[in-house]
């Protein structure tokens, strides 16, 4: 089983696709101080909720939390899809995982929709939407949350760190099993190192969750038990959750218990590899796959050409697909 895991490399592609500096910039009280650079994108976020009289507040209604995660909803809401997009949903893929909190890979249309898990009001874990885009379907993972719903959207250090503790909890086995008592676990039965170890297959409807169409309950199997491909993210370490997944494997890995491939895609230009490199010398001894393209600075421009950039990889992914 292949998936495919992108970021927002994929919208920055379209115009009106603000940067994350950008976004938070707009949102922010102009009389503030500025975003600070040089941390990480988590703990901007912080920058901007914890600042005095932020102007986000007069926007909508709610706690100043809500009010900040609407007004980055109705920013992204405005974001299209472009042909980039349209080429990953020709690879034959049909599971995708995803950081954005956005619709833009089916254009914002809540009627493709056929079929969704959004009972999570605030974490991931097996959010889900089956899209039906030119008559095949589709499952999308959104696991930092849906704009469709402003409490999930995972923006901070402290949505962050809340969502780590359920990962861990899912991969640990702690699972709600809706067959017993009510708020009944099974500690431990079901962790992953054990369905590796056992071969355990799902039938997650014997649990109480939707069918979404895939072997997955939650996206977090993806990194365990599917051909993982991650293209369109820094992978920055604010990251936690996916460095956090990555680490657990590479150590399942050194076990003799995961067999699965993950591959990652990097979407710099070559000329800047050098700023890259520690992070993709520590995937690859994590056990991923670094796929490296052709494409550096355009010389008559001087800038990346991105566009050729993830067209070369986006062949990569399928060439190692059809192998």
């Amino acid at each position: 089983m292949n998936v495919i895991l992108f970021g927002n490399g994929f919208n920055l592609l379209s115009r009106d696709c603000p940067s994350w500096h950008e976004l938070l910039t707009n949102i922010s009280n102009k009389d503030q101080a500025p975003i600070l650079d040089g941390i990480p994108p988590t703990l901007q976020y912080e920058q901007v909720y914890l600042a005095p009289h932020a102007s986000f507040s007069t926007l909508s209604e709610g706690e100043d939390e809500t009010k900040l995660k609407e007004a980055v909803k109705r920013r992204l809401s405005t974001v299209k899809t472009n042909k980039f997009y349209e080429r990953l949903l020709t690879l034959g893929v049909t599971t995708f995982l995803t950081t954005n909190y956005d619709h833009a890979i089916y254009n914002s249309m809540e009627e493709n929709v056929v079929g969704k898990n959004s009972s999570e009001k605030i974490y991931s874990i097996r959010r889900w939407k089956k899209v039906k885009i030119k008559e095949s379907n589709y499952t999308i993972f959104q696991f930092h949350g849906d704009i469709t719903n402003v409490r999930s959207i995972m923006l901070g250090l402290d949505h962050y760190g809340g969502a780590l503790a359920k990962v861990q909890d899912y991969v640990k086995g702690y699972f709600i099993d809706k067959t017993k008592e009510k708020d009944s676990k099974s500690e431990g039965q079901f962790s992953i190192s054990k369905r590796l170890a056992s071969h355990i297959d799902f039938d997650s409807s014997k649990y109480g969750f939707t069918d979404n169409g895939t072997s997955l309950v939650s996206w977090i199997d993806a990194f365990f038990f599917a051909n993982l491909h991650i293209i369109g993210i820094t992978l920055d370490f604010s990251e936690i959750d996916i460095w956090w997944l990555l680490s657990r494997r590479a150590r399942l890995l050194k076990s003799g218990l995961a067999e699965n491939q993950i591959y990652y895609y990097p979407t710099f230009p070559l000329s800047e590899i050098h700023l890259h490199l520690p992070k993709l010398r520590l995937l690859e001894r994590m056990g991923v796959n670094v796929v490296y393209h052709r494409q550096t600075i355009d010389i008559e421009t001087g800038y990346a050409d991105y566009p050729k950039i993830y067209n070369e990889q986006i062949d990569n992914i399928q060439k190692i697909i059809n192998d």
